[in-house]
């Protein structure tokens, strides 16, 4: 037996192609034929019903979808706030000290600056030093040689006065 859904249900007029067929179902309209159309209604009824519950069922899980992604979402939105802010902190703390250790290492060569001309100068002070130490170690030997001559001046003096005082 073959189904056939009836096409003046759904606003569709079927076009006949045997003028006879459409005298006979004009006029041979039976109660079983209603029968049959109304069980093809309720059937009708009862997929649209079944598609009706499983497109509510496929709604529903994707709602409680939406709704996990959503907190999810939310979930990741405040990680992110919380790392920005963590991250932003660390920048700003590894630039404070970043700039500490810049003033630092300033003072340090502003430091050594000052000591290298302390030890210049120092070293300055050292070779005039040096150099006055020389000269007069030069005038301590002539003195010390002017002394030497004249102490064997006056040896030689005194001898001669010695042998004045024999004779």
């Amino acid at each position: 037996m073959h189904k056939e859904l009836n096409p003046e249900l759904f606003g569709e007029k079927k076009v006949a192609k045997n003028t006879a067929m459409d005298s006979v179902s004009a006029v041979g309209t039976s109660p079983n034929s209603y029968l049959n159309t109304d069980r093809q209604i309720f059937e009708v009824k009862a997929q649209n019903q079944a598609l009706a519950d499983q497109l509510n069922k496929v709604v529903a899980t994707v709602n409680e979808l939406i709704k996990t992604s959503n907190i999810k979402f939310e979930k990741q939105h405040h990680l992110l706030n919380r790392l920005e802010q963590s991250h932003n902190g660390l920048a700003t703390e590894a630039g404070q000290k970043i700039t500490q250790l810049s003033q630092r290492v300033n003072e340090r060569k502003s430091f050594d600056l000052k000591v290298q001309e302390m030890v210049d100068r120092h070293n300055n002070v050292i070779k005039s030093f040096e150099v006055r130490m020389n000269h007069l170690q030069k005038l301590l030997a002539e003195k010390e040689a002017q002394m030497i001559s004249s102490q064997a001046a006056l040896n030689e003096a005194k001898m001669e006065i010695a042998r004045l005082k024999r004779l």
